[in-house]
């Protein structure tokens, strides 16, 4: 599914750029940010670093201290526990809503979306895969209907992207992660409310499970 070409400021290129080193690991939770080698390295002034940094505190991804500067935020085990279980609460409703929506070109992007993840299951690229699995998620919740469901899910998913970071490890083939997906949208093709409620709780306790072993 293509993306859109979307004229970006410098600011939010920058946000974007520190977003994805922190994704990548790149850059380090509890990390401190200084504008002034922020603004060298990407040859522009400090007042858009300071308002790309600002886009990643409205995201929760760094924190700003009172004459201490910008640090990376360090996510402890009750912010994770509390991101699940809203993760939890808003995708199990959002899937079952989304049953009766479910046309027949939702389910094409849905296994074009697949398609590509298979892809990049034999490039052995985690960072891709990681951005799939968000968009496929996103996709569904998205059609679920509900606006200030939609509203709350985007507040947060930059922060489960975050987590999905460190999840590498703990699969055992990037085959095994588009499997689970695969599982995940014949769940909805079932349209059987209780087998994905079933399907959804049970990919992310998995995720719940590692993430708080972190």
């Amino acid at each position: 599914m293509d993306q859109p070409l979307v004229h970006k400021s410098l600011s939010q290129f920058i946000a974007d750029q520190l977003r994805r080193g922190i994704w990548n690991r790149d850059i380090q939770f509890g990390e401190r940010l200084l504008e002034s080698e922020l603004a060298e390295r990407f040859e522009v002034s400090r007042s858009s670093v300071r308002e790309a940094l600002m886009i990643l505190e409205h995201e929760g991804l760094v924190k700003s201290k009172t004459r201490k500067g910008t640090y990376v935020t360090e996510f402890s085990a009750e912010d994770r526990q509390e991101i699940l279980e809203l993760r939890t609460l808003l995708e199990t409703y959002a899937f079952k809503r989304a049953l009766p929506r479910l046309e027949e070109k939702h389910i094409e992007d849905l296994e074009k979306i697949l398609e590509r993840m298979k892809v990049k299951t034999t490039e052995k690229n985690w960072s891709d895969l990681f951005d799939l699995d968000m968009q496929f998620h996103h996709y569904i919740v998205k059609v679920c209907g509900n606006s200030r469901l939609i509203s709350i899910y985007d507040s947060i998913h930059v922060q489960i992207r975050t987590f999905l970071a460190h999840l590498d490890q703990y699969y055992s083939s990037h085959e095994s992660f588009y499997e689970e997906h695969r599982e995940l949208l014949d769940a909805l093709l079932t349209r059987d409310s209780n087998i994905i409620d079933k399907a959804v709780r049970q990919h992310i306790e998995y995720v719940e499970e590692q993430l708080l072993n972190l």
